[in-house]
């Protein structure tokens, strides 16, 4: 873990996928030490109100179904995780080499980090970058999340039970269902139009798509809504990794800046502590060499 992660995860992706997938520190390429910030069913669900995932008054439902059934919230975890692992994955196999920023090199191994057995296999450290296979497998168990979560999903006249309190990013309306095309690399399911509308645009509609309506699976199913939503539809030129070389921590974000330079996850974090360790490494160096600074 770096130590500019000792705390609750910044919310820092630019779209609620990215701030799953950033649920680890460090995300490190062929690393196996990590911190794991979604440790179980309580942690994911503090989470998911923190990134906007659910209301409080959701929440609450959640947590109550998970009471009354014990072994929906261990399910409700898996699932998140797995979908997290699987968008990592698909996102891997374009990522730059360890300790360079951006997208467009191959990747180094990447592990699916904190995944339980029985829902994602592990990559081995120091494995080779993520696959087309491997790709094809995890967009074959995001399609089934997904699949599951617009079962899952029901059309609701546009002016009733207004949207949860944020989920940001993430719009309250998709295709119902994701068809007869299943979802392969580089391909996008079949969406109306170009990209789905922001979320404030959904309340002048006749109906929209409402989705987590079973309380015990509200949080995987949202997560995966908004995986597919960003995978089908995100400008992935924007995507960049906070440079692990340079002491950041692997994290991925959108870099929506106007000269496309942003370096960092955050400033306040990983980017000041890099700052900080050059200038004890120059003072150390002047210091060696008699040079006075």
């Amino acid at each position: 873990m770096t130590e500019a992660h000792n705390g609750d995860p910044r919310i820092v992706g630019g779209h609620l996928a990215l701030d799953l997938v950033n649920t680890v520190a460090p995300r490190v390429p062929g690393g196996s030490e990590h911190h794991e910030y979604l440790p179980g069913p309580a942690a994911l669900l503090a989470w998911a109100e923190r990134a906007g995932v659910a209301g409080a008054e959701e929440a609450r439902a959640v947590a109550a179904a998970w009471s009354a059934v014990p072994s929906s919230a261990a399910q409700a975890w898996h699932a998140a995780l797995e979908i997290r692992e699987s968008v990592y994955t698909v996102l891997a196999a374009g990522l730059p080499a360890a300790g360079t920023s951006g997208i467009g090199a191959p990747a180094a191994g990447i592990p699916a980090a904190g995944v339980p057995a029985a829902s994602s296999p592990e990559a081995a450290p120091g494995s080779a970058p993520s696959s087309e296979s491997e790709v094809v497998a995890a967009l074959e168990r995001l399609g089934l999340r997904w699949a599951g979560a617009a079962a899952r999903s029901a059309l609701v006249p546009g002016s009733a039970s207004p949207a949860p309190e944020s989920a940001p990013l993430v719009p309250n309306t998709a295709p119902l269902v994701p068809g007869s095309a299943p979802l392969v690399p580089g391909s996008a399911p079949p969406v109306p139009g170009s990209a789905p509308p922001a979320p404030e645009a959904a309340s002048g509609r006749v109906v929209r798509l409402l989705v987590g309506t079973s309380p015990a699976l509200l949080v995987p199913d949202r997560l995966a809504h908004a995986a597919v939503e960003f995978l089908s539809t995100a400008d992935l030129r924007r995507l960049r990794v906070c440079p692990l070389a340079e002491g950041g921590c692997g994290w991925l974000f959108l870099d929506h800046s106007r000269n496309g330079s942003r370096r960092w996850c955050a400033m306040a974090d990983c980017g000041s502590q890099a700052k900080a360790r050059r200038l004890t490494e120059r003072r150390r160096a002047r210091r060696a060499t008699g040079v006075a600074g």
